[in-house]
């Protein structure tokens, strides 16, 4: 593993580059996989963790932190722009085709939760990605919009643009930055399952980090009510791709719908048992979910 920098811009990502775990021939270069990171995450969690078993399995990886987030460039700091967040993929790809020793034209991309919906957005628009893999994936517009179920009334949130204007407005005229957080701090019999999980995961020893400080800037909130990871995918989605979900995560529908929507994925799992956060950490699921993105690239980067 090496710590890298990849130029976006007037901005530096940082990055963590994982060769593959068997010495390339002199005259082989191999396919490549572009890790992509939850919403509220840092390189360190989760994406790292794919990032490394994925290089055991032959592909040079690269996870990163999203601008304006962990450790790379980008201010304020906490802005969850999902712009940005696609764009940030594309310029992971452009530092991929520059290591000699790497494969230009065998580059996937895999995501987990709101990182999935990225990675479907960053692949539709750039064809230089060859395959997409999905894991728990969350649509961040979507969730932002409708909830973690789905259900809810999306127009309840003119109000939150209201407020979010409102305190852009200060902050623009000297006031400090509010954030929300991205997890709930103080989970109760209300809160759904997945995100108790999520409170375990980033706010507990299970994989707290210092960079990963649940925080989302509100004036993240206009953008990411407008944003669509799935906008125009029936149409530009046509690489191969991979869907992995648990049977009773709550964000189920998310896969679902993408599904529907390019009728049907190359491959679907639906891993029984499965929640939202058993594809974070816990081996019983993360290590399938590897073989199942591994042998998919082999068979599709093309």
């Amino acid at each position: 593993m090496s710590a890298i920098a990849i130029q976006k811009g007037h901005i530096r990502l940082a990055g963590l580059l994982f060769k593959p775990s068997a010495p390339l021939k002199s005259t082989s270069k191999s396919p490549a996989l572009v890790i992509v990171h939850p919403g509220g995450g840092v390189k360190e969690q989760t994406a790292s963790l794919y990032a490394k078993k994925l290089a055991q399995e032959g592909f040079t990886t690269v996870c990163f932190d999203a601008s304006h987030q962990g450790q790379s460039g980008g201010e304020p700091h906490f802005l969850e722009d999902p712009s940005q967040r696609v764009s940030d993929v594309w310029s992971v790809v452009d530092y991929l085709e520059h290591l000699d020793f790497v494969n230009s034209d065998k580059i996937g991309v895999v995501g987990i939760c709101a990182g999935g919906g990225y990675a479907v957005a960053a692949a539709k628009a750039d064809y230089r990605l060859r395959a997409v893999a999905t894991i728990s994936m969350v649509n961040i517009g979507d969730s932002a919009r409708l909830g973690w179920y789905g259900d809810e009334d999306a127009s309840k949130h003119v109000e939150t643009l209201k407020h979010a204007a409102q305190q852009i407005k200060a902050e623009n005229n000297g006031a400090e930055l509010v954030s929300a957080p991205y997890v709930p701090l103080h989970p109760d019999n209300e809160t759904p399952y997945d995100l108790k999980e999520a409170h375990d995961y980033y706010l507990t020893a299970r994989a707290q980090h210092p960079r990963a400080a649940n925080q989302m800037l509100i004036r993240s909130l206009p953008l990411v009510l407008n944003f669509d990871a799935f906008h125009l995918a029936d149409i530009f989605l046509k690489q191969p791709v991979v869907l992995i979900v648990g049977e009773d995560a709550g964000s189920r529908w998310h896969t679902e719908k993408l599904d529907k929507m390019i009728g049907g994925a190359t491959k679907k799992i639906v891993v029984p048992k499965g929640t939202h956060m058993d594809f974070y950490d816990k081996e019983a699921f993360v290590d399938p979910a590897v073989r199942d993105v591994s042998e998919f690239m082999k068979a599709n980067l093309s």
